[in-house]
């Protein structure tokens, strides 16, 4: 039966009529009564009839609202824990809690990558007098205690850029990858906190790492991050007003409208710490061939002299010093022209004996000005030594026409390169096995370094190298059985030191496979007579399928191909 409209209402539509689309107009009656039939249906013979109302469907709520609702419960669920926690550290009032430089939050395997960042800091337990570096991995007081006393003797002295202070605060944290690349990202560019903790943090990361780990590149993101985070915090500029627009457009603009501010004044953790960057980029810029590191300005040098005057810590001259070889090592980068795939077809003549014999002269004359203790000191020794190494390898890629014009200058520069490898080999064999935990990489690097040269050498045929001398002088062999015995050694010392505070004996482990491998290698080349007409590749194909190739070992290889190859800028 066709639906009746109430008063003010319109009438539907019949079916015939919202089928074809039409207007559909109903008659009135004289008499009010509801007609049956339309005015179409009625002239065209059709029967009219109309459809019963359907009750309206409720629409849903919306999806986007849904998911708020969600990412609410999810916040006030986080915020119920956190709370919970908060209020089980505040019955523990009686312990000092530490957190370790406000980075120790998170577990060590996989991540849930929607898991807060901000998590618990640092709780001690008093029922077990234990640290919770993380959930699930504790530390008693007395092990934390030992962990802190081995950093400060065994591992500041081989990077002195970030010491501890005297007192017994516990401000040292250990991460792993992922977690701390996460981390320092989600409290650097998420939350935009800018802090000297986290660079030094990010110095100690990269310290103790794996040189594959720059190999590869893994460490960019970070190192850039670092450097940037250094410049915003004003370490790179001297504090105060300027007395002069510099090259920033915003200072410009507020020295003109006499509206600059103060830059706050430097403490000289941070000048360690601009100075400790500095370090590392130089080094990874001069032996990986990186483009981007932190420019040396004038400004360091004040930091070094303000360090030395204050003699804070014991270790801040062996810093100074270090920042001063590295200075001539810039100088050495600077000496020789970038790595290019073109030819050079100059000849190596007497300005370039000379520009080389200016940059000895003035490493001479630094090492010659140092005090007595740090003259004998590992780290200086071996920066001198590489330095010259990296002085010297020129000579061992000019061939042709670039040969020196000087008579013997060619082979003399590959003997001082050689007695150079011999003084950097010398001084790391003589370091006790204790300390091999505590070598930063760049210690690993340089010795990557004159292991990769004296296989250049000493499998090199030259008309103005003595070959059999220079073998005579350098047993390659030997050298690398005793690395690769050492660092085995190392990794069985159960000693505190050796790995209580990073677990490093798989890296120490790697490292004396990789010594083994480059010392069968070079057996499998040099053989029994000794003879051999180019100059060797790590990876070349008898070494591939004779004696195996070991994880990492494309390192090796990379470090191989960064040589200079060209002649110095004069």
């Amino acid at each position: 039966m066709p639906d009746v409209p109430h008063a003010g209402e319109e009438r539907r539509a019949c079916t015939n009529c919202s089928r074809s689309k039409a207007k559909c107009v109903w008659p009135s009656a004289a008499d009010g009564s509801e007609p049956h039939i339309c005015q179409r249906c009625s002239s065209n013979g059709l029967e009219c009839s109309r459809s019963e109302p359907q009750a309206k469907r409720k629409r849903g709520k919306a999806t986007h609202a849904k998911v708020l609702e969600r990412k609410l419960d999810d916040i006030m669920l986080l915020l119920n824990r956190e709370r919970d926690l908060s209020a089980q550290n505040s019955q523990a009032s009686d312990s000092q809690s530490s957190p370790l430089v406000g980075l120790a939050s998170h577990s060590q395997g996989e991540e849930d990558p929607n898991v807060s960042f901000n998590t618990p800091p640092t709780i001690i337990d008093p029922s077990t007098e234990a640290i919770t570096i993380i959930p699930g991995y504790q530390v008693t007081l007395q092990e934390a205690e030992l962990i802190f006393q081995i950093y400060t003797s065994d591992f500041v002295p081989q990077f002195p850029f970030v010491p501890l202070p005297n007192d017994k605060a516990r401000d040292l944290s250990v991460g792993f990858e992922r977690w701390f690349r996460q981390y320092v990202a989600y409290r650097v560019v998420v939350l935009l906190e800018k802090n000297l903790e986290i660079l030094q943090a990010l110095l100690v990361y990269f310290a103790w790492n794996d040189i594959l780990y720059y190999a590869r590149s893994s460490d960019t993101s970070l190192m850039q991050l670092a450097r940037g985070l250094a410049e915003d915090l004003g370490l790179t500029k001297r504090p105060g007003i300027p007395v002069s627009p510099s090259g920033s457009i915003y200072e410009d603009a507020a020295f003109l409208s006499k509206d600059i501010q103060v830059r706050n004044q430097h403490t000289n953790a941070g000048r360690r710490a601009v100075l400790g960057l500095f370090h590392m980029s130089s080094v990874l810029s001069g032996l990986l061939g990186r483009s981007s590191w932190l420019e040396f300005t004038r400004y360091f040098d004040d930091c070094c002299e303000k360090l030395a005057n204050a003699q804070e810590y014991s270790t801040d001259l062996l810093l100074v010093q270090l920042i001063g070889a590295r200075k001539v090592a810039l100088r050495v980068d600077d000496t020789f022209r970038e790595q290019s795939e073109l030819a050079n077809d100059q000849p190596f003549g007497g300005p370039h004996a000379l520009a080389i014999a200016t940059v000895e002269k003035e490493l001479d004359s630094f090492m010659d000005s140092l005090p007595a203790p740090l003259r004998s000191n590992y780290l200086l020794r071996e920066q001198s030594a590489a330095i010259r190494i990296r002085l010297f390898e020129p000579a061992i890629h000019v061939q042709g026409s670039t040969r020196p014009q000087i008579p013997h200058l060619g082979s003399r520069m590959m003997w001082q390169c050689l007695t150079s490898i011999q003084e950097l080999l010398n001084a790391f064999l003589a370091l006790p096995v204790e300390t091999y935990a505590s070598l930063t990489f760049i210690s690993i690097l340089h010795l990557a370094l004159a292991i990769i040269k004296a296989c250049g050498l000493l499998c090199m045929k030259d008309r103005d190298w003595d070959l059999e001398t220079a073998r005579a002088s350098l047993s390659l062999a030997d050298t690398l059985q005793i690395l690769s015995e050492r660092f085995d050694a190392a990794t069985r010392i159960d000693a505190a030191g050796c790995a209580s505070l990073v677990n490093r004996q798989p890296l120490l482990s790697s490292y004396a496979e990789n010594y083994r491998a480059i010392r069968r290698w070079f057996l499998s080349k040099v053989g029994p007579t000794g003879a051999t007409s180019t100059m060797p590749t790590m990876m070349d194909p008898v070494f591939a399928e004779g004696v195996g190739v070991p994880e990492g070992f494309e390192f090796w290889q990379q470090l191989s191909e960064l040589t200079y190859g060209a002649l110095p800028n004069t």
